[in-house]
Parts: C-alpha cells; sequence; structure tokens
C-alpha cells in the first residue's frame, strides 16, 4: 500500500498514485485502498507508538507459495488471509497456484521406453577414455632452435653491455661525481676541523713518478679571536681546471714542486685507467695569496679544456660567529662568579650545567670559526689531468687495434665465466624448490592414474 493513502487515508489518493500502490489500475486501486484498516497501535523499539500495517499486494503475491505449503508464521498468515479477503486479484492468484498444485499432483509419470538405461550404458562404455591433459605449448616455444636463437640473443646483448661498462668506466664514473669544473662544496665544520688538523701534504713522488699523499707539513692554525681585531673580509677562493697533458706522470711531479714552492700540499689525488687513456685528479691546497700564481703555473703544465673560479664571501657569517663567542664567553664568567656564590648544592648544580652548556656551544662556533680560517687561508684548486690520445703516423694502427682485440676477448671471457658462475649459484639455490616441486608431481601422476583420468 502506498505511503500517501496510510497519511491521508483517501481511496482516491491511493488511487491516483497506483504505480506505488502496486495495482494495474485506478479501479483495482481504490477497492484495494477501501479495504485497508489500520490495526492497533503498538509501542515501537524505542518508545514511540507506532501502526502496524496491512501487507501490500507485491508482498502477499511473493508468500502465496510459502502460504500454500503451510510454510509461515501466524502473525504473516493473519496478515495474508486479512489482505485476501479485500483483494480479489490475489485471491484470482492463488486460486491459480492452487490448481497448478494439484494437477502436478495427479499428472501420471512417464515411464522411459523398454531398455532405455542398457542403452545409455552402452553409449558410456563405448565413448574412449580421455588421457591426461599435459601442457600445451605453443609451436615456436618447443622449437630448439627458436629457444636457443633467443638465449643467444639474450647473453649477446648482456656481455655487449657488460663489455662497454669496463672499456668505458669513466663515463660510469662520471655520472655519479660532480659535473666538470664544478667547486665543491665546504665540507662540514666537524669535518673540517678533523681535516684540517691532519691534512696531508703530497711527500716526494714514488717510482712511476705518480704523486701520493703524504705529510709534508701542516698548515698553522690561526690565532683566536680577540675582541679588538678588525673585521676583514673573508672570501674562500676555489678554482677547477681540466688539461689535456702529454705525460700523466710528469704533470703529477711538476704539480708537487710547484704546490710545495708555495708553500702548501696536496690534499687528494686519484688515477684511473679509462681505456689506453690514464686520467688522474689532484686537490691542490695553496695559501690564498699564491692563489693566482699557482692557478697561472698549472695551466701552463698543458692545454686547458675548462676553468672556473669562484669565491664565497663568509665576512658576515665569521662576525656573527665572533661575536655570538664573545657573549657568550662574558656569559661564561658571569656563571664562574656565580659558582662562589651559590649556597646551595641545587644551585650550584643548575650553575654546573649550564656552564657545560655554554662551553659546548662556545667550543661548537670556535670550531666553525676555525674551519672557515683555514677555508680563507688555503685556497683549494681542483686539477683533472687527461693524456692526449697518441694518433699513428700510419693509415692504420695495427697494435692499437690487436690490444683492443685482446683486451675484448678477455672481458667476454670474464663475463662468460661470471655467467656461469651464477648459473650454478641459482641451480643450488634452487635445488631443494625443484625437489619438492617433482615429488608433487609424482604424488599428483600416481593420484590420477589410480583414479583413471
Amino acid at each position: 500500500m502506498c505511503k500517501d493513502y496510510l497519511t491521508t487515508r483517501s481511496p482516491q489518493r491511493c488511487g491516483s498514485l497506483r504505480v506505488r500502490c502496486g495495482h494495474a489500475s485506478a479501479a483495482a486501486a481504490s477497492r484495494c485502498a477501501s479495504s485497508w484498516r489500520i490495526w492497533p497501535r503498538r509501542q515501537g523499539p524505542r518508545g514511540v507508538y507506532e501502526e502496524e500495517r496491512l501487507m501490500t499486494m507485491g508482498h502477499v503475491t511473493e508468500l502465496l507459495s510459502a502460504y500454500l505449503d503451510e510454510r509461515v508464521g501466524a502473525d504473516e498468515r493473519a496478515r495474508i488471509v486479512a489482505h485476501l479477503n479485500a483483494c480479489e486479484s490475489c485471491r484470482a492468484h492463488l486460486e491459480s497456484l492452487r490448481r497448478t498444485v494439484v494437477m502436478l499432483h495427479t499428472a501420471e509419470p512417464v515411464r522411459a521406453p523398454e531398455g532405455f538405461r542398457a542403452q545409455v550404458r552402452a553409449r558410456i562404455e563405448t565413448q574412449p577414455r580421455r588421457a591426461p591433459r599435459a601442457l600445451h605449448l605453443p609451436g615456436w616455444i618447443g622449437s630448439w632452435r627458436t629457444a636457443g636463437a633467443a638465449v643467444a640473443v639474450v647473453l649477446i646483448g648482456l656481455f655487449t653491455v657488460n663489455l662497454l661498462r669496463e672499456q668505458f668506466p669513466s663515463v660510469a664514473l662520471r655520472r655519479d661525481r660532480e659535473p666538470q669544473g664544478a667547486v665543491p662544496a665546504p665540507l662540514p665544520p666537524s669535518a673540517s676541523v678533523d681535516r684540517a688538523a691532519r691534512a696531508p701534504e703530497l711527500s716526494a713522488p714514488q717510482a712511476g713518478g705518480f704523486p701520493v699523499p703524504g705529510r709534508v707539513g701542516a698548515p698553522s692554525i690561526p690565532a683566536p679571536y680577540s675582541p679588538g681585531e678588525p673585521a676583514l673580509r673573508r672570501v674562500i677562493r676555489t678554482a677547477s681546471v681540466m688539461l689535456e697533458v702529454e705525460n700523466l706522470n710528469e704533470t703529477a711531479s711538476r704539480l708537487t714542486r710547484i704546490v710545495e714552492a708555495a708553500g702548501g700540499f696536496i690534499a687528494d689525488s686519484s688515477y684511473a685507467q679509462a681505456g689506453s687513456t690514464p686520467e688522474g685528479t689532484f686537490v691542490l691546497r695553496v695559501p690564498a695569496p699564491r692563489f693566482a700564481d699557482v692557478l697561472s703555473q698549472v695551466e701552463s703544465l698543458g692545454h686547458v679544456q675548462q676553468r672556473r673560479i669562484s669565491g664565497q664571501d663568509v665576512t658576515e657569517e665569521y662576525v656573527d660567529l665572533r661575536s655570538r663567542i664573545r657573549n657568550l664567553e662574558r656569559y661564561e664568567q658571569r656563571l664562574l662568579a656565580l659558582v662562589d656564590r651559590a649556597a646551595k648544592v641545587s644551585d650550584l648544580l643548575e650553575i654546573e650545567q649550564e656552564l657545560a652548556r655554554v662551553r659546548g656551544e662556545i667550543e661548537m662556533l670556535t670550531g666553525r670559526a676555525r674551519y672557515l680560517d683555514r677555508q680563507v687561508d688555503l685556497a683549494m684548486i681542483q686539477v683533472s689531468a687527461r693524456e692526449q690520445t697518441t694518433q699513428s703516423g700510419g693509415f692504420w694502427d695495427f697494435s692499437g687495434t690487436l690490444t683492443k682485440i685482446q683486451t675484448a676477448f678477455l672481458l667476454t671471457i670474464r663475463q662468460i665465466l661470471r655467467a656461469a658462475e651464477a648459473m650454478v649459484v641459482a641451480l643450488s639455490a634452487l635445488v631443494p624448490v625443484l625437489a619438492l616441486a617433482g615429488i608433487v608431481w609424482l604424488v599428483v601422476r600416481r593420484v590420477r592414474l589410480a583414479r583413471g583420468v
């Protein structure tokens, strides 16, 4: 029944909204609505009085089969009976269902023809048994030639990539390093103080002329700051030079002599062999007044391919550090004066804790100031040197070609051995899994054979 009739209790209202009411025509809706009645009020689960209403036509139609089979409760049965007494279409539907049930109960069973069972059994026995399904793969997968060609292509690709990586290692290294000519950023204060305190310098060249870090003399540590010292401009000067030289070992020896003559040292050096061309990188630390002179001497060692010079002004930071250090030292003196006048143990402990904190800040700021002093006093020059590639005087450099062929052959053999080692390791790791899979396959096969599948 529609909601509007339940509120207005008007048959005409229900008839105008027959679609919601569920009736096929306005007349049927009017007849149905005129027979509805409101049941006694009852108290709902929330304490609100509600009115129980009769079932709708659609609901009753769904319950008629259960009503005939006596599978509905007493409450629902009473509602269905009340609706059937008022609804003619529902009564007609119920009578139709009863006639159908009676017809089905009185129908005689139809017997199968003579010999039907024997024919069906014989037909089943004559059907061939299907063999267990095998794994059907596409034809191109089962071809040994195609599979071998695919494996060969994959292996050749892997070997080629690894060969190129080993032939040109400098390309991979440059991706990880900063761009050529870029000036390295200053180190953190703690690391720089450590490193500057034990700054290694270049010793005499070893056999072959290539330098290694050694100790010649450490730079002097600037004196502590005094309040009356004037604030000078402090600039950290750095440079980066890329050279193409004729002989790398000779260039390394000359760099050593230039740096030692200027009173500096070589902080770091590295060597790499990119194919047949050796390369070297050197980090020079020289006194700031000799920066321009040393840079010009370094550039005269070969053909300059790239150069970059920069300066970082740290005057503001330096002055701020010294001011903070001076204020903290004054605060420390006042705390020390309070220690003598402390009357309680608790006050004394608090003053000592504050003194420890202030002393820690002073040491941290002093370390940063000393780091800036060292960076300003010692300029940095990064030199990247590479030997010139020698060109053959003839039409073809046969010895160079043989060297490349030999190198490529050895690298390929090395890659094959690495691949074989990796395959052996992988197979050894898969042995337990393969053994377990084989046992499971045997058990499943035996069960399927026993069932005749």
